[in-house]
């Protein structure tokens, strides 16, 4: 789908100091480089989800995690320098509600550096170890998911955002705070960046790439199972915060005294193909172009039926030779009197594949259905 069109707005006057901006022609040739580009140091807190008053899922016990260091300095300005190309603002840009704007389905056509990155065996293990399951990106599309809060400046700003991330100094602070027409409080959630919601996909791994140094606001907001509330810190630049976002309602505060907030969403799905699959596109359907979106959506979900129609298989071969070994004295194949397959556990495999199948052709349904 298209961007909405623009708004006429003002020249946003930036009172943050900001460097110059790297040529674009940098990017093609950057390459992931582990010891150059990840910063990485375990949460020192990890939540699990009965300390939300929530039920373990299938998939984890853990919750969500303290902000920890992921990306380096170098990382998240390769990041920006490919997230705010013109390739992608042209071709990647969806504005669906006031306040912010997203970038979404970037790499690999635009980003070969961000696809190496959340690709990368090393950047796995660190998501893998810290959820406590192995986990790979739901789809390339979902690499990487921008949150974009607009400043004054509106839309027309966003194509004005520069590589290097303003400096959230105290004096610069100020300056805005005082040129502000009015002050918004932290807790005020009727014009949320993200409204109350569970996420698409069952982790997210999400990324600050603003300063957010002297930050009010941006905090995600988790619903217990108690029906009270608790706040998680924004990370700090380069910093990430894992949440078993598919099945804990969340939101982010809106951030009351900086013209940027620049976030990135990484969601990721179970590698084993045989545990519990809730993935969706509810909250991404608007926001993709379909074509795109509904070929790796269906690609992907064909490749874990594949692979759960081959583990049946190879079950049932291995159980089949190991009655044959121990009922038939030659030892041969082709007359087995003991039974191999049972009707009860076949009956479930196929109404469990034949629910996965419904559920994939309802995620393709037409937009507002």
């Amino acid at each position: 789908m298209a961007p909405s069109a623009l708004v006429e707005t003002a020249p946003v006057v930036d009172p943050f100091k900001v460097r110059q901006n790297f040529p674009s022609s940098q990017s093609a040739d950057v390459q992931f480089n582990p010891a150059k580009h990840l910063a990485y140091s375990p949460p020192s807190k990890i939540l699990a989800m009965k300390d939300l008053a929530l039920e373990p899922t299938a998939l984890s016990p853990i919750a969500t995690t303290e902000p920890f260091p992921l990306l380096s300095h170098e990382a998240v300005l390769q990041h920006r320098r490919d997230l705010f190309s013109k390739d992608v603002l042209d071709n990647c840009l969806h504005h669906t509600r006031p306040g912010s704007v997203q970038l979404r389905g970037m790499a690999p056509r635009y980003s070969p550096f961000i696809h190496q990155f959340w690709h990368s065996p090393e950047v796995l293990k660190i998501v893998s170890d810290v959820a406590g399951v192995e986990l790979v990106p739901a789809m390339d599309y979902e690499i990487s998911h921008v949150n974009v809060q607009l400043g004054s400046g509106g839309l027309d700003a966003v194509r004005n955002t520069p590589v290097e991330p303003p400096e959230a100094t105290e004096e610069a602070i100020k300056r805005f705070e005082a040129e502000k027409p009015k002050q918004q409080a932290v807790t005020d959630q009727s014009k949320p960046i993200i409204e109350w919601h569970v996420d698409s996909h069952p982790w997210v791994c999400v990324v600050m790439l603003s300063d957010a140094r002297h930050m009010t606001g941006g905090e995600t907001e988790l619903m217990k199972g108690d029906g009270t509330t608790l706040k998680v810190k924004a990370p700090q630049m380069g910093c990430a915060v894992l949440l078993q976002g598919r099945y804990i309602t969340h939101t982010a505060a809106p951030v009351t005294n900086m013209p940027e907030r620049v976030t990135i969403v990484t969601s990721f799905r179970p590698k084993n193909p045989l545990l519990v699959d809730d993935t969706t596109n509810a909250n991404v359907r608007n926001k993709s172009h379909l074509t795109e979106l509904y070929y790796q959506w269906t690609t992907y979900r064909l490749e874990v039926i594949a692979q759960r129609a081959r583990s049946a298989l190879e079950t049932l071969q291995e159980r089949y030779a190991k009655n044959v070994a121990e009922s038939d004295p030659e030892g041969r194949p082709g007359l087995c009197k003991v039974e191999t397959v049972s009707q009860e556990e076949i009956q479930k495999w196929c109404a469990d594949m034949i629910r996965y199948l419904q559920d994939t052709t309802h995620e393709m349904r037409l937009i507002g259905k």
